[in-house]
């Protein structure tokens, strides 16, 4: 049965995140369950990285042999759905960074969800966008990355976004969102599979966050709505898997 952690969030002042993160992975082993543990683990580990040029983010690029592969692998209806989504990405280009992020989130979450065990025969993977339409299903991790690089892919600059691993507190188990800050010092707005609603992080108490990422950097949490840059993505080996997987879908080279 799980128990909250009274350590979980790091909510002090940014300066003392990396003694917090530490003292919750001696702490915590009795408190939190092994994918929460692990977690944490990786939230102190990437707040030791620094120092490392930050890459950016792979653009969606629809081509003939995106829509050909898709139709070979996933079948016709896989395909119509990836040119439905090119469809959107052109119609909706020139709209306001709150209508892009609107209608992206309403697209993906139509998306049914299920467990990447279910899904891939594997405990954790991430899907590509394209990945994610093939099978017109996605776990909550693919509903975050294939909104970002829609989103990105539309004209909305990725220091505005960032992935966030979260502790969603109502399921007792790790979750991903999509944060969208409108300004740096903005509350953010968080784009969520398990909510059509698009709310700001602060009305979101059912999440806790661990740490967050985007093309070029990294952020340990300090409380819902602020984060300390800790260091660069490109650390995250993958996020760089990642990335060459959807050039190669795309067939053109990372």
């Amino acid at each position: 049965m799980f128990k909250f952690c009274p350590y979980w969030p790091f909510q002090r002042n940014s300066e003392s995140c990396v003694k917090d993160a530490s003292r919750v992975i001696r702490s915590c082993s009795s408190f939190v369950p092994v994918p929460d543990a692990r977690l944490a683990m990786i939230a102190l580990l990437l707040s030791l990285t620094v120092g490392w040029v930050g890459s950016q983010s792979q653009l969606l690029i629809f081509n003939p042999q995106l829509f050909q592969w898709m139709e070979q692998k996933y079948g016709l209806a896989a395909r119509e759905r990836v040119e439905r989504l090119e469809q959107i990405v052109e119609t909706h280009l020139q709209d306001p960074e709150k209508e892009k992020i609107r209608v992206v989130n309403r697209f993906f979450n139509k998306v049914r969800y299920d467990e990447d065990d279910v899904l891939w025969d594997q405990k954790d993977y991430w899907a590509t966008p394209f990945e994610v339409l093939g099978l017109n299903a996605a776990d909550c991790e693919d509903y975050a990355l294939s909104k970002y690089f829609t989103l990105v892919s539309m004209g909305v600059a990725e220091e505005k976004l960032r992935v966030t691993y979260v502790k969603a507190v109502e399921l007792n188990q790790a979750h991903m969102v999509l944060a969208y800050y409108e300004r740096p010092e903005s509350e953010p707005l968080i784009l969520d599979n398990l909510t059509g609603r698009i709310r700001k992080a602060s009305e979101r108490t059912d999440l806790v966050p661990v740490y967050s990422f985007n093309g070029a950097d990294l952020w340990l949490a300090v409380n819902r709505v602020q984060g300390k840059k800790v260091g660069t993505s490109d650390r995250i080996k993958r996020w760089q898997a990642f990335q060459k997987k959807l050039a190669k879908q795309m067939g053109v080279e990372p």
